[in-house]
């Protein structure tokens, strides 16, 4: 049996290697309690550039109208009584800008959350972080204001957005003079959702085929075939997002009906189909059960959680808003396909994991 090493026995090149690759100051902080090596290795005066990269806002190009835009992150965290980690709750926390502070966010859009001003004690709470997302935001009358794009990735120095017109378009935030550029196909010029998978960045198009995106000569090629169109003729598939499951990366069809509110009619989700591609048939096949995971469909990103882990959270089902109704947060459930609002007061148990005790 190989002899065990402990942490305090580690060479201070590995552990600043272990610290640039930790998302959130929260976990540099865990990382720095573990003990007193870790503790001078990872000094509050260090800069670990991976970490920085990722977390800090950054100022882009302009865009549109020539309007001064900047990247904005935010991060989802699972968190948990130190005393009972086995259940939790997910939040979702930004930076507030020109400040030290956090801002509160609800974790399936950006609308901030008025918080009761209870600190969170790291002495009885636990914070990891689960995923993070991007935003694009504009000065607009000194309150700054997102552009809504459908999606927003960052890799390394690069931001890859779909903007509000299904189109994809990229820049280097390391270089000030670099204007924002337009990627499409001869054919295909429209997009729902990117994902950087694997080392590579792909795009699906509107008829839910997957596009790889070069990241050399930023141009695109189809890489797969499109997902089944089988739609009922009453509804609508209003969209299509990549979440990755399992490993593979799957591909969420959502479906709308309109219905009259205030004498104005709106797009409201109805359900949902999730398909994988099958390697054996080279075809997208339908997903009929998400096992004890759960989709987490949030305005800005989109990812899988083990239900197990979140009070309440209801197995082989997807959490997701609809844009009219982005406060109300719903579930959709695979297996008899129906849905719940969590402003039914009756069934909040199912929405428990996304009301910490801090709020």
């Amino acid at each position: 049996m190989s002899e065990m090493i402990v942490w305090s026995d580690l060479p201070g090149d590995l552990l600043d290697h272990i610290a640039n690759g930790l998302f959130s100051k929260v976990e540099l902080l865990r990382f720095r309690s573990i003990c007193k090596t870790c503790r001078s290795a990872v000094a509050t005066n260090k800069s670990f550039l991976d970490h920085l990269k990722r977390n800090r806002r950054r100022l882009l190009s302009p865009y549109s109208t020539g309007k001064t835009c900047s990247l904005s992150p935010a991060a989802f965290y699972r968190v948990v009584l130190s005393s009972y980690p086995d259940k939790g709750w997910l939040i979702k926390i930004q930076d507030v800008y020109v400040s030290s502070q956090k801002q509160l966010l609800s974790p399936l859009s950006r609308f901030s959350i008025k918080s009761s001003g209870q600190t969170l004690d790291l002495l009885d709470f636990t914070v990891t972080e689960m995923h993070q997302s991007y935003d694009v935001e504009y000065l607009y009358n000194s309150t700054r204001t997102s552009f809504n794009f459908a999606r927003v990735v960052l890799l390394e120095d690069l931001v890859f957005v779909v903007d509000y017109y299904k189109k994809i378009w990229w820049c280097n935030s390391n270089e000030s003079d670099n204007q924002w550029a337009r990627v499409m196909d001869e054919e295909v010029k429209l997009f729902s959702d990117i994902v950087f998978h694997k080392g590579y960045m792909y795009a699906l198009d509107l008829k839910g085929a997957v596009w790889w995106i070069s990241l050399s000569e930023f141009e695109i090629f189809q890489y797969g075939p499109s997902t089944p169109l089988d739609y009922y003729d009453i509804d609508t598939c209003k969209d299509k997002r990549f979440v990755e499951y399992c490993g593979d990366l799957c591909i969420v069809h959502r479906f709308c009906r309109k219905f009259r509110l205030k004498r104005v009619d709106i797009d409201i989700t109805v359900g949902f189909k999730v398909y994988k591609m099958d390697e054996e048939l080279v075809e997208y096949v339908e997903v009929k059960s998400l096992g004890d995971k759960a989709f987490v469909m949030a305005t800005d990103s989109c990812f899988t959680v083990l239900a197990r882990e979140y009070y309440g959270c209801l197995e082989n089902s997807i959490y997701f808003t609809d844009e009219e109704e982005r406060n109300n947060v719903k579930v959709f459930k695979l297996g008899d396909g129906s849905i719940t609002k969590m402003v039914d007061s009756s069934f909040q148990s199912c929405f428990q994991m996304l009301i910490p005790p801090l709020v």
